[in-house]
């Protein structure tokens, strides 16, 4: 694929290409080209909260219960640079909590200074990863997806039997990849813009053509803020070329399967929304509420 199309609004400023609206415009190339140290710093200045004397983040923490006019999407915002070190990948379900505990402790620091900047509530996701789907403990029911996010108790579930398929030959980036992607919905609950979606989409009806769009947008904004942390991090301790590839792959098969409802989105658009989020690093640039119809299919 090429780059962006020509209608899709940018300017060059200091050597680097900025667009002028947000989003995914399409079109984005196979090759890496992670946004490293050129993402934008964390939030300098609050962007919701009220100054408070003596805090370190001089912000009052409360979400905001919005969607494409989120104050987190309102300027450009990066994610904290981790020096990330994760334990070998290996095929057994013990091993598989190990991993992801220390991936949700990476996770955990590229987004608190992010989250806490803006003037935006920060909490750990709770992580249960247990030998098989009926063994979760989450408050959620479990439909036997690979990974899952339950708001309710707040808990990434990623059930081993579950993720094997979704993460097979691979040393650590698609778990990794699977993973953040879970952890972008828990974003998302805990700054209020899941409780929003959840308003519209019941507006819009459930099961209709569009609430089911508005189930694409909220995946594919978490498949862009999963690239960012891939994105920004890329190069950093145990996230190497590798460990991006493996995300990849992954990133581009992650939409919907044929025959299924159309609340993902297509994989051309699941593997834009990643790629591009890993290109710019930009929480302003992952706003998918704001993005066209097309790239949201």
């Amino acid at each position: 694929m090429s780059g962006p199309p020509a209608d899709a609004g940018a300017l060059r400023t200091g050597g680097l290409t900025v667009a002028t609206v947000p989003g995914f415009a399409g079109s984005v190339g196979n090759a890496t080209n992670a946004v490293r140290d050129a993402a934008p710093p964390i939030a300098p200045a609050p962007l919701a909260g009220l100054p408070l004397a003596g805090s370190p983040y001089a912000s009052a923490s409360r979400p905001v219960y919005a969607l494409s006019d989120h104050p987190l999407f309102a300027q450009h915002v990066g994610l904290g640079r981790v020096d990330c070190e994760l334990p070998e990948w290996r095929d057994e379900p013990e091993a598989a909590r190990v991993f992801y505990r220390a991936a949700v402790r990476c996770l955990d620091a590229a987004w608190e200074a992010t989250l806490r900047g803006a003037g935006l509530p920060f909490r750990a996701p709770r992580l249960d990863a247990p030998a098989t789907v009926d063994a979760a403990r989450s408050a959620c029911p479990q439909d036997g997806a690979p990974a899952s996010y339950c708001y309710t108790d707040e808990t990434i579930v990623i059930p081993y039997a579950a993720a094997r398929a979704a993460t097979a030959e691979s040393r650590r980036g698609a778990q990794l990849a699977l993973l953040a992607h879970e952890y972008g919905h828990h974003v998302q609950h805990i700054v209020g813009v899941l409780r929003a979606y959840t308003d519209q989409r019941t507006e819009s009806g459930w099961q209709t053509a569009a609430g089911q769009e508005q189930s694409r947008r909220l995946e594919l904004q978490a498949s862009c803020f999963a690239g960012m942390f891939f994105g920004i991090n890329h190069g950093r301790g145990d996230i190497d070329q590798q460990t991006w590839d493996e995300a990849a792959d992954w990133a581009r098969a992650a939409g919907d399967r044929p025959g299924a409802p159309r609340v993902r989105g297509a994989d051309h658009n699941a593997w834009g929304w990643w790629k591009w989020g890993s290109d710019k690093g930009d929480t302003w640039e992952c706003n998918t509420w704001y993005a066209d119809q097309e790239n949201v299919e």
